[in-house]
């Protein structure tokens, strides 16, 4: 994104823009939105999109970046109340957001950078966590970035899933269903002597 701007019109665009393009994403695909549409939905002038973005990948970006900051947010909170996997935060987040625009992206493969990025923040917050737990213990018997990139990519997987097929159940029964496929072998490995 261009550098961002602070006034309040400059922030009515960013609103307006980012509004318009996760309405289209809703409506079709991330290839098939031309700027033109981001224009008339926003109710913009070319001119003033192009101010503030160099083109709708920018847009696309800064929507991850916000939506990023977002999820990583219930991590971050995980991991100070000392829970190894933020399973529970997690599905909880998407369950009340209920935006259709980020489920939108959630679902397109134009939202493939924002689950990668939560992938690689996942892995970081669950080998912190894990490494916490084993401070005091000889090395585990499979690496810890090995566990934490399991984890991460089975709750991810399990999320994708539960968001595609509409979130037939609610976040708490997620969390048990996570906690009960994915930690007993990681569990025994760590109490492994």
């Amino acid at each position: 994104m261009k550098q961002q701007k602070a006034d309040r019109r400059s922030q009515r665009t960013y609103r307006l823009v980012s509004s318009a393009f996760a309405e289209l994403m809703v409506e079709k695909p991330y290839d098939e939105i031309l700027v033109q549409d981001i224009l008339d939905r926003a109710d913009i002038g070319r001119t003033t999109f192009y101010a503030h973005y160099f083109d709708k990948e920018d847009v696309l970006n800064t929507i991850i970046e916000q939506e990023l900051e977002r999820l990583t947010h219930p991590i971050t909170h995980a991991t100070a109340r000392q829970r190894v996997v933020p399973s529970l935060e997690l599905f909880e987040h998407v369950y009340h957001s209920q935006n259709r625009q980020f489920l939108a992206l959630m679902r397109s493969r134009a939202g493939e950078p924002l689950w990668e990025s939560l992938q690689a923040a996942l892995c970081r917050a669950i080998e912190s966590a894990l490494s916490t737990l084993y401070a005091e213990r000889r090395s585990p018997p499979i690496p810890l970035p090995v566990v934490s990139e399991y984890l991460a990519g089975s709750l991810l997987t399990l999320l994708k899933w539960w968001i595609e097929a509409s979130m037939p159940y609610p976040p708490e029964q997620m969390e048990s269903i996570f906690q009960q496929l994915a930690l007993p072998g990681v569990w025994a490995m760590l109490k492994e002597k």
